[in-house]
């Protein structure tokens, strides 16, 4: 993985034979390295959803860029951006404004954000 950082590649394919694994290297600081896909050729999936899975590492696909959009796709819903999201300045008004409909209780939105990061939100979820 170092000589693909110092490279400044934006793939990085990793194999121990049995399982196969694509990562994707964003170069900024600091340096991101997303795993976009893995396979496990003795894993419990079926055949036909492991040749799935290899086709994005084919010259084809690789061609057509179709594991880009599986590493933005996966990466949109990682568990981090969906806290991301859930703890946005617009979700956590609107989270404000149902509380109100419901409860007839006003709630500022510091503590609903409060709330969402120490009682809902795992914090592996939260980035640092």
């Amino acid at each position: 993985m170092n000589y693909a950082l110092n490279e400044g590649v934006e793939w990085a394919l990793l194999s121990s034979g049995p399982v196969w694994q694509a990562y994707h290297i964003t170069a900024k600081m600091p340096v991101e390295v997303d795993l976009a896909l893995e396979v496990d050729l003795l894993g419990d999936d079926t055949l036909a959803q492991k040749a799935n899975q290899l086709f994005y590492l084919t010259r084809e696909s690789l061609k057509r860029r179709q594991i880009d959009d599986l590493w933005k796709a996966k990466r949109a819903t990682a568990p981090h951006s969906l806290a991301d999201v859930v703890l946005s300045n617009s979700v956590v008004t609107e989270i404000r404004k149902e509380l109100w409909r419901r409860t007839d209780h006003r709630v500022e939105d510091s503590e609903i954000a409060g709330l969402l990061r120490d009682t809902i939100i795992r914090p592996e979820c939260l980035e640092d």
